[in-house]
């Protein structure tokens, strides 16, 4: 794949289930492969309409980054914005979903709300912006680790930048499950932008907890590695959680990075 907005070719696979114990998927996977964008989105399951809130983001957060890329393109001469300035742009917007469901429907309880994890390619560049704790990862290509790029809203993400938990005992706590930001929730929401640089190689992950709450960075590394084929590999990713128990619904958005494309 290619688009106008991003310096190299890519492809990308997704994958979505139920899991093992949920009677309802809640999760939604956002793609926008005309113009590099790619998000999950993840009900929050103790609320009554946190499924319909993921439906909602869905809706309308293609439309928006559409309008976005029609809106920046045309900057700076005619070159278009960098990835600074569209991570800035759709860091406000998220935020403006956010406080519009909250003012909406949520000012006298909270019954709507949902994570956001996305990532936009543009320039040389992999742009992610979240609200919540569904994650965004990157895997260099001469890079052994597995880097999360975002930041867990939750208490347990409080408690490891305090240094009271490290990452791993974070994975199944308690705490995981308090949500300190979400879309939905009492305004003003604050999303987070991260700007990563890309190159031909690297690879790029997008998950809801069904994922990461179940299966060990590790093992992650290794299946992302494992096919050159991106819907093979968000398959066994999901199969991996089902494996080890599948106690939530699961969500993939799985990126490689490819060639420099030509004069750009």
């Amino acid at each position: 794949m290619q688009t106008e907005l991003f310096n190299y070719a890519f492809d990308a696979g997704s994958a979505l289930d139920i899991g093992r114990m949920r009677k309802s998927n809640q999760d939604r996977v956002i793609a926008c492969p005309e113009l590099g964008f790619f998000a999950v989105s993840d009900g929050m399951g103790g609320l009554a309409q946190g499924g319909k809130t993921s439906e909602i983001i869905a809706e309308v957060l293609p439309g928006i980054v559409s309008g976005i890329a029609q809106e920046l393109r045309g900057k700076n001469g005619g070159r278009g914005a960098g990835p600074e300035r569209y991570g800035a742009v759709l860091k406000e917007r998220v935020r403006m979903v956010s406080d519009n469901i909250y003012d909406t429907v949520n000012t006298r309880g909270i019954g709507f709300g949902a994570t956001l994890s996305c990532v936009w390619l543009i320039g040389k560049a992999a742009v992610y912006v979240n609200l919540g704790d569904s994650r965004g990862y990157l895997l260099p290509r001469y890079r052994w680790t597995l880097r999360q790029v975002t930041e867990d809203h939750n208490v347990a993400g409080e408690l490891v930048k305090l240094g009271e938990i490290t990452k791993e005992e974070a994975q199944g706590h308690p705490a995981s499950n308090q949500l300190t930001q979400f879309v939905g929730m009492p305004a003003p929401a604050f999303p987070d932008v991260f700007i990563e640089k890309a190159a031909p190689g690297d690879r790029i992950l997008l998950c809801s907890d069904g994922l990461d709450g179940m299966v060990k960075d590790r093992e992650i590394r290794r299946i992302l590695r494992s096919s050159k084929w991106p819907n093979a590999v968000a398959k066994r990713l999901v199969d991996a959680a089902n494996a080890a128990g599948g106690r939530d619904n699961i969500s993939v958005v799985y990126l490689k990075i490819g060639a420099a494309l030509s004069a750009r």
